[in-house]
C-alpha cells in the first residue's frame, strides 16, 4: 500500500511512504481513499463529492459529504444516475453501466509522477441533460491521464427530472448544476492531496456538459473553480425557459406519478424506476417541430444560478477572464437524425418552415445557399445543417468573437473527420474518442469501429495533445501538434480532420 500525506509538503504523488501490490491509498481533506494503479496512473473510482442525494436528499440541494476515517475503497468504477436509453447508442454505443441515485461521486486518474503543480483536468459529460455518467467506461480517463500527465477526474451528476426539473415546493431548479459545481469545489480543495494544482484546474464538456459550463461563465460561478474551459459541441442555440415556464411540465410529471402538488414526502417514497416511468411519459407528450432534439429536461432562469440567457453575458464579456477553447462538429445533427424513419421521410416543405422560422424574409436565399454547399441536397440533411449552424456552430463561433472583443482568450475548432458508418458524417459527439485517447471502448463505438485504427490514434494523439497543452498553460500548441492560432480579429478555426489546419471559415 501506499500512502500519501493529505497535505505534503512537497506535493501529493511524491509523498510516498510505503508500497505494498498495486493499491493506493491517498488521504483527501474528507478522509482516505483506497485506489488501484495500472501501468503509470491510478485511478480512483467512486469519490462522493457530496451526501448521496437519496430519502429526505433526493430532491434537495447538494452538500458536503461527511468525512470518514476509515480508508474507503475507491478501486471499483460507481453507478451511473438514473436514466433512459440514451438516444444517441446507434452511434456512441451502449453501454451496460449499473445506476443508482447515489450517484454524486467523481472518478479520478492520478499520473504516477504527479507532484506540486500538476495540471488538472475535469470533465463533464453530455447527454442531453438525460443520460450519461461520469463512471461510464467510454469516458475512463487513463489513456488521457498516462498521454498528457493531467490529473484526470469524470463527474457524475443528477440527470433528467431529478437533476433538471424545478417542482414547486419540492425541488429546487438546476440541481444537476449545483451538483457540477459541488464536485469543482470538492475537485479544488482536493487537488493538492493528489498532487493537484489548484490554481491550475480546466473544466472541460461536452454537448449538455459544455453548455454547463457556458452558464457557469455567464453568471461568474466559476471564477473560484478553473482557469480554463474547453467547450466541445456547447448548444448554445438553445433557448432556455424561466423557471415558472416549467410549472405545467412539473404538474405533468406529477400527475403521471398521481401525487399532489407539492407532497414532498410521497415523491421521495417512489421507487425510482416510477419515476423513470413518468419521465418518459411526460417526454413523450413534448411536441417538437421535426428535428427539434432540445431536451424538456434542461437549465432553467432562476434568478439565483442562472440569471438570464448565457449569450447575452457571454457576448457582454462575462467569461473575458477565462481561457476558452470552444468548438463543434461538422454535422452535429446527424447523431441525431441517422436510421429516424420519421425524419427520412419530411419534405422540402418542412425544410422550408424551419428557414422561414430561423432567417425570416431572408429564408430563401439561405435556403438556396444551403442546399448549394450539401450533395446530396436531401431534406433531412439540409435540416441538419441548419439546426447544426443556429444550434452550435454560430453562437460558438460569436462566443470565440466576443472573447477576443473583450480582451480574452480564445481558441476554436471544428472537427471534421468523418466516421465511415453511413449517414453519420463528423456527428454530435465523434470528437469524444479523440479526446480519451481512442481506447478499445472508443474503437468498438458504431461510429468509428470500422475506421482505420492508425489514422484514429494518430488524430486522437494530435486533438487531445492540444487540449492537454491548452490545460497546461492556455496555449494548444507545442513541439509535434499542428499550429493552432488564436481566435483573433481573423475568426481563425482549427479544423480537425486527416489533414489538420487553421483557417476562417466563409460565410
Amino acid at each position: 500500500m501506499v500512502r500519501f500525506d493529505a497535505h505534503p509538503k512537497g506535493g501529493g504523488m511524491d509523498q510516498i511512504n510505503a508500497e505494498l501490490g498495486k493499491e493506493t491509498m491517498v488521504v483527501l481533506p474528507c478522509g482516505p481513499v483506497i485506489g488501484r494503479r495500472r501501468g503509470g496512473v491510478t485511478a480512483f473510482h467512486r469519490v462522493p463529492y457530496a451526501m448521496a442525494p437519496i430519502g429526505p436528499r433526493r430532491f434537495a440541494v447538494p452538500v458536503p459529504p461527511a468525512p470518514w476515517s476509515a480508508p474507503r475503497d475507491c478501486t471499483r468504477p460507481g453507478p451511473m444516475p438514473p436514466q433512459l436509453p440514451s438516444r444517441l447508442a446507434k452511434v456512441m454505443g451502449d453501454y451496460d453501466c449499473a445506476q443508482d441515485e447515489d450517484c454524486l461521486h467523481l472518478d479520478i486518474w492520478v499520473p504516477a509522477d504527479a507532484g506540486k503543480g500538476t495540471p488538472v483536468f475535469v470533465f463533464l459529460h453530455g447527454g442531453a441533460f438525460m443520460t450519461g455518467g461520469g463512471s461510464m467506461p467510454c469516458y475512463d480517463g487513463h489513456a488521457l491521464a498516462e498521454a498528457s500527465g493531467m490529473i484526470v477526474v469524470t463527474v457524475s451528476y443528477r440527470l433528467g427530472a431529478l437533476g433538471f426539473l424545478p417542482i414547486a415546493g419540492i425541488a429546487p431548479a438546476n440541481l444537476g448544476l449545483h451538483d457540477q459545481l459541488a464536485a469543482l469545489r470538492f475537485v479544488r480543495e482536493a487537488a493538492p492531496a493528489l498532487g493537484g494544482d489548484p490554481e491550475t484546474i480546466t473544466v472541460a464538456g461536452q454537448s449538455a456538459g459544455a453548455y454547463s459550463i457556458a452558464l457557469m461563465l455567464a453568471n461568474g460561478l466559476g471564477r473560484d473553480l478553473f482557469r480554463r474551459a474547453i467547450l466541445m459541441s456547447a448548444p448554445l442555440g438553445l433557448d432556455l425557459p424561466h423557471e415558472g415556464q416549467t410549472a405545467d411540465l412539473a404538474e405533468r410529471y406529477l400527475a403521471a406519478l398521481d401525487i399532489a402538488s407539492g407532497d414532498r414526502d410521497a415523491l421521495n417514497r417512489v421507487p425510482v424506476a416510477a419515476l423513470l416511468r413518468a419521465q418518459a411519459e411526460v417526454a413523450r407528450a413534448d411536441a417538437r417541430q421535426p428535428g427539434d432534439i432540445a431536451p424538456p429536461f434542461l437549465p432553467v432562469i432562476d434568478g439565483d444560478l442562472v440569471t438570464g440567457d448565457p449569450n447575452a453575458a457571454l457576448g457582454a464579456g462575462a467569461a473575458a477572464w477565462c481561457d476558452v477553447v470552444i468548438g463543434s462538429t461538422r454535422e452535429e445533427m446527424a447523431a441525431f437524425y441517422v436510421d429516424n424513419p420519421a425524419l427520412a421521410a419530411i419534405g422540402d416543405d418542412v425544410v422550408a418552415g424551419a428557414f422561414q422560422r430561423a432567417y425570416g424574409a431572408g429564408a430563401a436565399v439561405e435556403l438556396e445557399k444551403a442546399r448549394a454547399r450539401r450533395a446530396p441536397a436531401l431534406p433531412p440533411a439540409v435540416l441538419g445543417d441548419l439546426v447544426t449552424d443556429t444550434l452550435f456552430a454560430r453562437p460558438n463561433l460569436d462566443f470565440a468573437a466576443a472573447q477576443t472583443a473583450h480582451g480574452g482568450a480564445a481558441h476554436a475548432y471544428r472537427f471534421d473527420w468523418q466516421s465511415p458508418m453511413p449517414g453519420v458524417g463528423a456527428c454530435h459527439c465523434i470528437d469524444l474518442p479523440f479526446l480519451f485517447g481512442a481506447g478499445e471502448i472508443w474503437l468498438d463505438a458504431p461510429m468509428v469501429a470500422s475506421a482505420d485504427r492508425r489514422e484514429i490514434l494518430d488524430l486522437a494523439r494530435l486533438f487531445s495533445g492540444s487540449l492537454a497543452a491548452f490545460a497546461a498553460t492556455g496555449d494548444p500548441n507545442r513541439a509535434g501538434l499542428p499550429v493552432w492560432p488564436a481566435f483573433g480579429q481573423a475568426r481563425m478555426v482549427q479544423f480537425f480532420d486527416r489533414l489538420t489546419e487553421a483557417s476562417s471559415p466563409v460565410g
